[in-house]
Parts: structure tokens; C-alpha cells; sequence
């Protein structure tokens, strides 16, 4: 039984970017701020690689940027409210700017996505006035590449009992285990 929900785990999260309207597709990412503290927010989930590491992307100039610099551990969490299945996952973020993997997205990005990441300043700079945000030609594209350690599995239910589960990677490979609701 483990094994199946270990299977629905890396199953739900393997669709969630190419399928339309699939609650895995947002996430909350969190990180550690610079003065000790849990910066979360929402992110697109997109794509769960062949490794099972999942990406993400920002501005490179992004406060997260120089959080994750700092500190490599970070964390997400989704749920699906049809299946009422919760998912978290801890591990460390590996930045890319450049190379094949960062090429591979870059070439991605395009029409009104390109303004997320060609501001003239970077993302949470104070200004005036909303609509006068400048653009510039340069793309600001970050890759971020999340590296499981830890995944937790939630199903909400309530007959006969919800189910959680642990699964932890050692040396490459997962253990697993359930835990008390």
C-alpha cells in the first residue's frame, strides 16, 4: 500500500505542469529570509524532471535568489482539494543561469511571459506608479531545481482514517514509512 502512494505522489506531480487547471500547477515555495525568518509564496510548478527534482523559475534578481545564496533549503507544498491529498517536500535548490538545463527553459519563455523577467529594476523595488513599470531587452531568467530529501504524503480523507506517509531519500534511495495522522 505505501508503495502506491508513493507511486500517486510522483504520479500527480508528473502531470501537474502539462495539464490544464491541475491544482499541483501552484505551489508554496519557501525559503529562508536573510533575517532568520520563512519568506513563502506562489509558484508555478514546471516540471518534474527524470531524476524526480523539480522546477522552477524567477527573476535572477529576485529576493529568493540571494535567500537561496544563503541558504539552500527550501520547501513546497501543494493540494489538490478533489483528492484531498497534500504534499510536501523538503530538500536544497540548486540555482541555474546558464547551461543546457537553463537553455532548455529559457527558449520557453515568450509573448506576455517575457515581462515577467525584463523589468528595468528588480522585483519588489518600491515605485509610484503601477502602470509605469519599465521594461528592458534583457531577460532576468533564473532556473531553480528543487532536490527532494524529504516528501510527505496527506490524504484527507475521512473513511476509515486519513493517511500519511514519509518518504525520505538516503543514499539515493527512498524509505518509506507511514506515520500517524
Amino acid at each position: 500500500m505505501i508503495e502506491d502512494l508513493f507511486k500517486e505522489t510522483w504520479r500527480e506531480l508528473e502531470q501537474a505542469p502539462s495539464t490544464p487547471d491541475h491544482p499541483f500547477s501552484l505551489c508554496c515555495l519557501a525559503t529562508n529570509d536573510l533575517n532568520g525568518g520563512i519568506k513563502q509564496r506562489l509558484v508555478n510548478f514546471r516540471k518534474l524532471t527524470s531524476q524526480q527534482n523539480l522546477l522552477f523559475y524567477t527573476d535572477s534578481r529576485s529576493a529568493k535568489i540571494d535567500q537561496l545564496q544563503k541558504n539552500d533549503g527550501a520547501s513546497v507544498l501543494f493540494y489538490n482539494p478533489v483528492l484531498q491529498l497534500q504534499i510536501f517536500i523538503r530538500g536544497r535548490i540548486v540555482i541555474h543561469n546558464q547551461g543546457k538545463l537553463w537553455d532548455d527553459h529559457r527558449v520557453k519563455i515568450e509573448g506576455r511571459s517575457l515581462q515577467d523577467y525584463n523589468t528595468q529594476y528588480a522585483p519588489g523595488k518600491h515605485i509610484k506608479n503601477p502602470l509605469d513599470v519599465k521594461r528592458t531587452q534583457d531577460l532576468n531568467f533564473a532556473l531553480l531545481e528543487l532536490k527532494p530529501e524529504v516528501v510527505e504524503y496527506l490524504k484527507l480523507r475521512i473513511e476509515p482514517n486519513r493517511l500519511r506517509a514519509l518518504f525520505t531519500k538516503k543514499e539515493g534511495e527512498w524509505e518509506k514509512t507511514f506515520l500517524i495522522p
